[in-house]
């Protein structure tokens, strides 16, 4: 057992906790890891690196990717209005004369909301399985998914509002302008050069069999977890395959992938686009989306500033941490590096002690434990 391990084991004993993986790497290499509890209860398997976690909002990073890389091939602009690539035009009908540009939707500033009601809007529509065209949601007022509630009363590019919906959008850009579903481009472009064997669909899954059940804290059962999602369950949730420029459901936080696999696409940013020689992004292009470019005091302080598609947090070190949390169907995890080191956290099911719905107790004392024992400077515990 490695004196990382054995500490790991130790602070997180404290909290019931299904399962988790801790990773702290630098540029290259893995330094320290650690894997406790079970992936299953059901199975009782235990957690290893090869865990594949659904690891919710982290996934937005990747479809950020995915649009810098059609923006740095100039297929888009991210300035422009978005409605010149979706192959229909839309605004917020509160501000019709304000064009709503990519760029605001990846710093989630674009005035899109997911509010829904029944099955209108993008909560809505969420609770069934019909396809449902971008279209349909966005602008058209006679169609049975639509609803006002989808746009703020805010001008687009003011105000921040945390989107799924937004990242949807994203998404359907990149079928409308490669002509491909966005899963295969992010198979194609993304995970398959850095020898990733996960994808945002169970099919890509090379190792199912080491596919997490992801569990909520529940104190009437036995275990005080109640399994919330597993591999059959998981399908009614995954990116769905309708026709291309719709597929927005799922995206915003449907990446399956393991620890192991997740630290390469940190250390594809921490070396500013290239992983082992592998170029994914310009480097210019993640200095530009570790740029803050909205800056503010949102109801929630993990979000008081934003890059493109990535959290901006100067709480915890004096170099800020760069990255994104996840939280979805019992799931709890961060991304977060510096320039010269990377945390990662998947847990699938813990009392996190907190109903906060971005960074939870437990999350703010494993980054705060982590970036202690990686030595980043200006960490305190």
């Amino acid at each position: 057992m490695s004196q990382y391990q054995e500490e790991y084991e130790k602070f997180v004993s404290s909290f019931e906790m299904v399962g988790s993986t801790s990773i702290i790497a630098n540029p290259q290499n893995i330094e320290h890891y650690a894997c406790v509890g079970k992936e299953s209860i059901e199975k009782n398997t235990s957690t290893t690196l090869d865990t594949i976690y659904r690891i919710a909002s982290i996934s937005k990073m990747v479809v950020a990717i995915c649009v810098m890389q059609l923006h740095e091939k100039k297929l888009i602009n991210i300035e422009n209005d978005i409605s010149n690539y979706l192959g229909f035009s839309f605004r917020n009908p509160n501000y019709p004369n304000i064009p709503i540009t990519t760029k605001m939707i990846l710093t989630q500033t674009s005035s899109i909301s997911d509010q829904g009601e029944e099955h209108r809007g993008y909560d809505g529509v969420n609770q069934i399985d019909d396809e449902v065209s971008l279209e349909d949601l966005l602008i058209n007022q006679t169609s049975p998914y639509y609803t006002s509630k989808t746009f703020q009363q805010v001008m687009p590019g003011s105000t921040f509002e945390y989107s799924n919906l937004g990242c949807g959008i994203l998404a359907c850009l990149v079928e409308r302008v490669t002509g491909q579903f966005f899963p295969d481009y992010v198979l194609e472009n993304v995970l398959n050069p850095l020898s990733i064997e996960s994808g945002f669909r169970l099919e890509n899954l090379k190792h199912k069999d080491h596919l997490a059940g992801h569990y909520l804290y529940d104190e009437s059962y036995p275990s005080h977890f109640k399994l919330y999602r597993d591999y059959d369950l998981f399908k009614k949730v995954q990116c769905p395959k309708y026709t291309i420029g719709n597929n927005f459901r799922g995206v915003a936080g449907g990446l399956y992938i393991s620890g192991y696999d997740l630290t390469k696409i940190m250390q594809m940013f921490m070396n500013k686009g290239k992983y082992h020689g592998i170029k994914i992004l310009e480097s210019e292009t993640v200095d530009y989306m570790e740029e803050v470019h909205w800056h503010g005091n949102p109801k929630d302080p993990t979000y008081k500033a934003k890059g493109l598609q990535m959290i901006i947090m100067d709480q915890f070190t004096k170099e800020p941490l760069k990255g994104h949390f996840g939280n979805a169907y019992g799931l709890r995890s961060f991304l977060l590096y510096t320039r010269n080191k990377g945390l990662i956290f998947l847990c699938n099911g813990a009392n996190f002690l907190s109903d906060e719905e971005h960074m939870t107790i437990l999350q703010e004392k494993v980054i705060r434990f982590m970036c202690e024992y990686a030595k980043i400077e200006g960490s305190t515990k």
